[in-house]
């Protein structure tokens, strides 16, 4: 492990250039790297859609690889090809991010197509129209899917309203109505100088990257970057029950959710070290171990605060998501609630928090040990304000929590009935389990289904 960060320290070096003359880089420089990691991040994402055509950020980015000016898109690809490199594209609801990797040769005839794709996008029609397909494909395809309904459905209940609601890629409806028009001013909306930092991990020197990316951030226009848009999830006071209705389903998805943490929260390492043991690692987990491992009632569970994705300004949720056989839904629900309550009041054990402390800390070298990792590392930083951590920084903020500010972070941050659950299922047999696993409890104190919701609608 000592060895890890002296090599982290003393051979890569790490630097931002962020001038307002000039564009904003993150550099890890490795000069035994054999590949170029080459990231742009536009700072801006499907957040700043308009409601009714929620998909625009991610048609136009993945049209922005479907040719350009110069290659259609077989001649873009094939070109890709013959440097031993890949470019993709990823969307998130604030960030958009273009990865590509090249060997080391052929780092900077690699960039000549990256350019040509970010400044100079064709946008046939033709493509947009078959991309359209692929998309409206793909959503339909989610009703089958019942991993992903739970998610839909709390989006639309905890961010109605709110361009949160939705996923990226749009809906059914929202996607159709969307022109190409719309793709293209969306697209010059976006891409401008003060949205782009760029962020590479390489063998190369600053002063050669230097030089390649002013040219290519002088062909931007100018712009402003947009306010930061936060939205608050309207979480219920009570538990509350949705059923996605699915009558034929051998395999439930239960999910649990309730707001979450920021990037910038001071209890999130504390919240970390409680969801270790409580439900976040496989296995040792207290929901493995007991509704899993004793009770067999699931095939899956776990929890965590990362199911919008990584932390972020946006406040996330928290979630606990199993996978129990219909007949164990409603006992599954219950024990989880159970679970939850006794982790709310009276925190972990002695043995739980050491094994949570030493797990977390003996694992985050590994975060480190690629320059693409740093890098990552480094970018998160740069987007969204929170320090990285030295292994001894870290090692020192995770051995000082203990259960008394476990149970104190809960209590600020958590809530120990205000949840928001989806279970996919038969919802008469769910109302039939409801009924038994309630038996004695008077009717007004009974849980039941608020809402049923079949799968064509979230996806719709």
């Amino acid at each position: 492990m000592k060895r890890l960060l002296l090599v982290t320290v003393g051979v890569l070096f790490f630097s931002i250039w962020a001038l307002a003359e000039e564009p904003r880089l993150i550099h890890e420089e490795d000069p035994s790297a054999l590949i170029s990691d080459i990231q742009v991040i536009v700072k801006t994402g499907a957040v700043e859609e308009p409601l009714n055509k929620t998909g625009i950020t991610n048609i136009f980015s993945e049209l922005m690889l479907r040719g350009t000016k110069k290659y259609d898109r077989q001649k873009f690809q094939s070109n890709l090809e013959k440097l031993g490199a890949t470019l993709g594209v990823s969307v998130y609801h604030d960030r958009i991010v273009f990865s590509g990797r090249v060997i080391k040769e052929n780092t900077f005839e690699f960039m000549k197509l990256l350019e040509e794709a970010l400044l100079y996008p064709k946008f046939l029609e033709t493509e947009f129209n078959s991309l359209k397909v692929e998309i409206i494909n793909e959503i339909a395809h989610v009703k089958n899917s019942n991993n992903r309904l739970g998610g839909l459905a709390i989006r639309q209940e905890l961010f109605k309203g709110t361009p949160l609601e939705k996923p990226v890629v749009g809906t059914l409806s929202t996607v159709r109505t969307i022109q190409l028009n719309d793709v293209v001013r969306s697209y010059n909306n976006a891409l401008h100088r003060a949205n782009l930092l760029f962020a590479i991990a390489s063998p190369f020197k600053d002063s050669q990257w230097k030089v390649i990316l002013k040219d290519i951030w002088k062909k931007l226009p100018d712009g402003a970057q947009r306010a930061r848009r936060v939205f608050e999830p309207k979480v219920p006071t009570e538990p509350t029950l949705i059923v996605i209705h699915k009558p034929k389903t051998s395999t439930g998805v239960l999910t649990f959710a309730q707001r979450g943490i920021t990037a910038q929260d001071q209890e999130r390492y504390t919240l970390g070290v409680g969801n270790f043991s409580f439900g976040g690692e496989p296995l040792v987990s207290r929901l493995f171990r007991t509704i899993r491992g004793e009770l067999g009632w699931t095939y899956a569970i776990n929890s965590g605060y990362g199911s919008m994705g990584g932390l972020s300004y946006q406040p996330g949720l928290y979630t606990i998501v199993s996978t129990p056989s219909v007949e164990f839904t409603a006992k599954t629900l219950f024990k989880t609630l159970s679970s939850w309550q006794d982790y709310l009041r009276k925190g972990l054990k002695k043995d739980e928090i050491v094994l949570a402390q030493e797990s977390l800390v003996n694992s985050y070298p590994f975060e480190f040990e690629s320059s693409e990792k740093r890098l990552g590392h480094k970018v998160y930083s740069e987007l969204y304000g929170v320090p990285t951590l030295s292994q001894e920084e870290y090692k020192k903020i995770i051995d000082n929590i203990g259960n008394k500010e476990i149970r104190k972070s809960l209590k600020d941050k958590q809530t120990e009935k205000g949840w928001l659950i989806t279970l996919v299922a038969d919802k008469d047999m769910v109302e039939k389990l409801l009924a038994e696993e309630q038996k004695g409890i008077p009717t007004e104190q009974q849980l039941k289904i608020s809402k049923v919701i079949n799968p064509s609608d979230l996806v719709e």
